[in-house]
């Protein structure tokens, strides 16, 4: 282990100091008026920063007048004022909280199933719905020997006909 301290270490910059004790002579203790428990003397420097933490600051002292307590009771009303505020600024953030959740929910969606699939899932579903209203129609004529138009087969179901791609104009499927 070498005598000399590390470069970075906390013992670099103070001066050396012997760890033996040595005798002090009369003259230093008679002027010092306090007693010592340690036979070397510790330095009375003291860094600013520890001489500002130990300091303790004044306290204002309050003084109470009719000023004051008119600015209280004004308080008071304000307080009131405030917390129909603070009311209304909770709804809004519930609100706001709730939009965020079902935006997030959307994007979730967006992820998971991508346009394309969509896409072509809506396109299979829609011949399906007009294959099976087509099919009813046809099953409707041959027992009632009647000829039923889609578009009321359409609103005894409460079905919109642009949902299965319906024109009314035309009575066909586009």
């Amino acid at each position: 282990m070498s005598a000399k301290p590390f470069r970075n270490s906390k013992g670099v910059n103070k001066p050396f100091r012997s760890p033996f004790s040595t005798p002090q002579s009369d003259n230093k203790k008679n002027h010092i008026n306090t007693l010592e428990l340690n036979t070397h003397e510790t330095p009375l420097k003291v860094s600013v920063a520890k001489k500002l933490l130990f300091q303790q600051s004044p306290f204002k002292k309050l003084h109470l007048d009719k000023e004051s307590c008119n600015k209280h009771t004004d308080i008071e009303v304000t307080e009131k004022l405030y917390q129909a505020d603070l009311e209304s600024l909770r709804k809004r953030i519930q609100q706001k909280k709730e939009s965020v959740e079902a935006l997030k929910i959307e994007l979730l969606y967006k992820k998971k199933n991508k346009a394309e699939s969509v896409e072509g899932a809506i396109k299979k579903w829609t011949k399906c719905c007009q294959s099976a209203l087509v099919d009813y129609q046809n099953s409707l004529q041959e027992k009632n020997s009647q000829t039923v138009k889609m578009s009321e087969i359409l609103s005894s179901f409460n079905i919109n006909p642009d949902t299965v791609r319906f024109s009314i104009d035309d009575d066909a499927f586009y």
